[in-house]
């Protein structure tokens, strides 16, 4: 936070007292305390503003996101005060060309959320820092591999698993990670503007924005910043998530038509207008973007290729992913003399038989089905589906009758014995 506010220039609180070892300090407590941020949460008032409004404010976060990619550092990690970690070697960071070496400031281990979530704080792997992207890289398969064997598999969203659909399979999660540990020098893209180690806000949701409610357009501060880490900038996230985007990545920027309101009921015609709104302000936003800050357009770019794709999937494996990691692995042999770092005689690695093919073929389809599943419970819950496994007090026990009712209606769907329901139960994240 003290970097982000006197370095990177975004309005942050200012932190005037901290403790992070509560058995070492008389309160006996973690805490931290820090200035109360001006203004109000976007949450408030982002339904209420206009158009023009809106535009502005996702200029003004433009401009805030370019003065993040005018500094980039030596290694990938996480920041820390020099006093707390001793810097490891070369340590330095870059601002509008400058470089800055002996500041207050080391980056040290890895605290990002995929090096901590699911208990893989646990785990004793390499948490950097690293000055190559390969070995980072690398060592996010490792890490994976790691909580694979030793810690248990959570429950998770991402998709609904079970018989007809897929089941997670820890002999072929770690296969997938073999393969990814081949391919991944090939998957690194060649340009260093989206590969360079970046420290980046990734959960910009309404309520870690703040604005002045008299004039909305203006950023009055920028609160959650405790998973922040410097990764690779093409693993940020360059997307605002209070653009609340839920469709396929357009294909391009052209605005979307209005849509066609005659005959349409008042509901209808509210929803229509309600998409079409979230459409062109996504476009809009994404137009800013390559007006204002190309390089992280290149980012929005290379996150539609299959490299990206297999590097995403690979660091959440032990979570899931080894079904669409093979499916995409598969599909790769037809484009890999295209990709930037393979050479005219290197060779496709694998040699997959139709029978191989054919099976995660059916893997693929079958986690797809179960993906599709949960977007359609997510929609069907609207504002009770619990995000991230998480629902405010109260709507708790709304939530917790509309899961059990959408519970119910899946396993009369896809179940036709008893020991089906019982592997639905026993897959099913939400008790």
């Amino acid at each position: 936070m003290d970097f982000a506010r006197n370095v990177l220039d975004t309005p942050v609180p200012r932190v005037y007292s901290w403790n992070s070892q509560a058995k070492s300090h008389p309160v006996g407590a973690e805490f931290i305390i820090m200035d109360k941020v001006e203004g109000v949460p976007l949450s408030q008032i982002w339904g209420t503003m206009k158009l023009p409004q809106k535009l502005q404010v996702l200029l003004a976060l433009t401009r805030l996101q370019k003065q993040w990619l005018s500094v980039s550092f030596s290694h990938y990690g996480s920041l820390y005060y020099t006093g707390d970690m001793p810097p490891p070697s070369g340590n330095y960071y870059v601002k509008d060309g400058k470089t800055v070496r002996d500041s207050e400031f080391a980056i040290g281990p890895a605290t990002g959320r995929d090096w901590v979530d699911a208990a893989r704080s646990v785990l004793d792997v390499e948490k950097g820092p690293w000055t190559s992207l390969t070995q980072y890289l690398q060592a996010v398969g490792t890490r994976e591999m790691e909580a694979i064997q030793s810690l248990k598999p959570p429950k998770q969203t991402a998709l609904f698993c079970g018989p007809k659909l897929y089941r997670p399979d820890t002999e072929k999660k770690i296969t997938a990670l073999a393969w990814y540990r081949q391919v991944v020098d090939a998957l690194i893209p060649k340009d260093a503007a989206i590969t360079n180690p970046c420290l980046w806000h990734n959960d910009l949701h309404d309520d870690n924005v703040f604005v002045d409610p008299h004039n909305p357009e203006k950023i009055t501060g920028i609160i959650d910043w405790q998973s922040c880490h410097i990764s690779p900038l093409f693993n940020q996230n360059p997307d605002p998530a209070f653009l609340d985007w839920n469709f396929l990545e357009p294909e391009t920027l052209d605005l979307a038509p209005r849509p066609k309101l005659s005959g349409l009921s008042p509901e209808e015609r509210s929803a229509a207008v309600h998409e079409y709104t979230i459409q062109n302000v996504f476009i809009g936003w994404r137009k800013l973007m390559l007006a204002k800050n190309p390089d992280l357009y290149r980012v929005v770019e290379f996150r539609k290729t299959a490299a990206y794709g297999l590097i995403f999937l690979a660091q959440r494996m032990f979570e899931y992913g080894e079904a669409h990691f093979q499916s995409l692995l598969v599909d790769l042999k037809d484009t890999w003399a295209d990709l930037p770092a393979v050479s005219n005689d290197m060779p496709f690695p694998f040699d997959f038989s139709e029978e191989d093919i054919e099976r995660i073929k059916l893997d693929s389809d079958g986690a797809v089905a179960g993906t599709e599943l949960v977007a359609e419970v997510k929609e069907r819950l609207g504002d009770l589906w619990p995000d991230k496994g998480f629902i405010e007090h109260e709507r708790y026990d709304d939530c917790k009758s509309a899961l059990h009712a959408v519970k119910g209606q899946i396993l009369e769907q896809l179940t036709e014995t008893d020991e089906e329901k019982a592997e639905y139960e026993r897959y099913w994240p939400f008790e």
